[in-house]
């Protein structure tokens, strides 16, 4: 299991490779894509330097290119791979497991513009009543018959609000049974309280985290 995002090294004052980033909370200064496993950066592509044209020549972004030129670095196939939204498309899960080390990818996936099917997408409701009709409704679809990109699930789940998946490493769909520290205010004391969580959902959780400790 790797993860794949952003890392920014935020700083002060002027530089050629300082970028201008308004939406993390780290601020302006070098941003780059990295490869992280257990709290360890793997290798990292900075954003201000020129996509390889061999992955662009191919009509994929420079976010894109620079992920796979991170994937050539890689010395195994078939590494599991969660990426967040502004990675993730059927296209891209295609175009990772054809690269030479075959990455499967998972990951969250916008509802638009991605691949999604359009029946596995759910619309958010905003009256309560309606909340409680479709919570925790999942719908799921399997791409067949495309030996480029087997096996290719899209999945969505309504917790809070819809979630949409994308995934190349799913291999089943069921629902888990986790707990987690709860205050018991009759009994005063923290109590293990039980809940269910789609199993997509929680290796999503598990796998992205590889980055934010790194």
């Amino acid at each position: 299991d790797i993860s794949t995002d952003e890392q920014t090294i935020s700083f002060q004052g002027k530089h050629p490779d300082k970028l201008r980033i308004t939406f993390k909370r780290a601020g302006d200064g070098c941003m780059c894509n990295a490869i992280c496993n257990d709290g360890y950066t793997y290798c990292f592509y900075f954003c201000n330097v020129p996509a390889p044209k061999k992955y662009l020549d191919k009509g994929l972004s420079s976010l894109h290119a620079r992920v796979l030129a991170l994937f050539d670095t890689l010395k195994d196939k078939n590494h599991r791979c969660g990426m967040d939204n502004l990675y993730m498309s059927a296209r891209f899960c295609k175009e990772s497991f054809a690269h030479e080390k075959q990455v499967l990818l998972h990951g969250v996936t916008r509802r638009s513009g991605r691949g999604l099917p359009a029946h596995v997408i759910q619309d958010e409701v905003t009256q309560k009543s309606d909340l409680e009709k479709v919570c925790n409704t999942v719908k799921a679809a399997v791409l067949s018959g495309d030996p480029e990109c087997p096996d290719l699930v899209a999945v969505s789940v309504y917790d809070t609000k819809p979630v949409h998946f994308l995934s190349m490493a799913c291999e089943s769909i069921k629902w888990i049974v986790k707990s987690r520290a709860v205050y018991n205010k009759q009994a005063e004391k923290q109590e293990k309280m039980k809940f269910l969580r789609l199993n997509i959902n929680d290796d999503y959780n598990y796998v992205m985290g590889h980055v934010d400790i790194s």
